[in-house]
């Protein structure tokens, strides 16, 4: 290679691995908190994976501490998404599960199309389907194709915008309804299926990019208002967040698996869905977490007309040892 071409790789390959470096230091620390630090998480993989050609060319060009230096991005990336790459197996179903449907959306509340929205949740013939952002233009558009007796059990609200969250279900609610976990509404609600008791938990916390430090602390709120119960429980609902945020890492580590990643759909995902000014979609920040006995028997994304995200069915079965409790 020659020492012009080998100087100009020098200077260019660390002036790329500056940002990856800074990157992957607000990965290590576990800091989000600045509405900046967590845009620029949510782009983690993307980033970090062009060191990979940089050390490719570093080694090519025999310089060494440059090739060594691209290798952390690519470390800190595989330990990232380890649990993507190498989930565990969803586990066996018990012989006389019951199963649990949800159909799940962010219908953006200004949707400009709730009928075809509202459609093609409906669509998902679910047990329970779950509405954040469901305005009520986007009930009373549901309201008009459901038939009334299809979902009899319905709790939720429907103003504040973005905040508004709606719950509609087959299956009995045997308690619970609209609450609030932290300074935003949420669905927490017991339902019952084939006799066995599954607690459903539906959120929608701040955007980062609009609230960090609020962002932050209602995660940690969720993880809290969920923390003791040993019912088989699914989180569910828009996070704002990735497993690329440190803070909803933290919820993870406390007891949660995620239902794409073990199915394995954990690359996918589900933001941005606009055929406007925002990019290619790119990161998954809607998401169906579970645990306590509930195992996942499939997922399937879908797009939701009219709004900025995708959504998605999922279906729940229970283990023996939940069967048996």
């Amino acid at each position: 290679m020659p020492e012009s071409l080998k100087r100009t790789l020098h200077a260019l390959g660390w002036l790329a691995l500056l940002p990856m470096f800074v990157l992957c230091s607000t990965q290590w620390f576990g800091f989000d908190g600045r509405r900046s630090v967590a845009a620029f998480q949510a782009v983690t993989p993307w980033v970090l994976i062009c060191a990979a050609p940089i050390a490719l060319a570093a080694c090519l060009g025999r310089l060494h501490a440059l090739a060594i230096a691209a290798v952390v991005p690519l470390i800190t990336l595989l330990s990232l998404s380890y649990p993507i790459v190498f989930h565990d197996d969803p586990t066996a179903l018990a012989s006389s599960s019951p199963h649990l449907s949800i159909g799940y959306a962010n219908m953006l509340f200004y949707n400009a199309v709730p009928e075809e929205a509202t459609a093609r949740l409906l669509a998902t013939d679910a047990d329970v389907l779950l509405m954040v952002e469901g305005s009520e233009r986007l009930r009373a558009a549901l309201d008009s194709i459901a038939d009334g007796d299809d979902y009899p059990y319905r709790v939720g609200n429907t103003i504040g915008g973005a905040e508004a969250i709606q719950l509609w279900s087959r299956l009995p609610i045997i308690s619970g309804g609209l609450v609030r976990i932290d300074d935003r509404p949420a669905i927490d609600v017991m339902i019952d299926v084939g006799g066995q008791s599954v607690r459903l938990v539906g959120v929608h916390p701040y955007p980062p990019t609009f609230n960090a430090p609020g962002w932050q602390l209602q995660l940690a709120a969720i993880g809290d208002a969920v923390a003791d119960s040993d019912t088989p429980t699914v989180l569910i609902g828009d996070f704002n967040g990735s497993r690329w945020h440190p803070s909803f890492r933290r919820l993870l580590d406390s007891g949660w698996h995620d239902a794409h990643e073990v199915l394995g759909h954990g690359w996918s995902f589900s933001w941005p869905m606009d055929e406007g000014w925002l990019p290619p979609q790119f990161v998954r920040i809607d998401h169906a977490l579970f645990r306590n006995g509930l195992t996942p028997t499939g997922v399937d994304d879908f797009e939701v007309p009219g709004s900025d995200h995708r959504g998605f069915r999922v279906d729940f079965g229970f283990t023996e040892s939940a069967l048996s409790e």
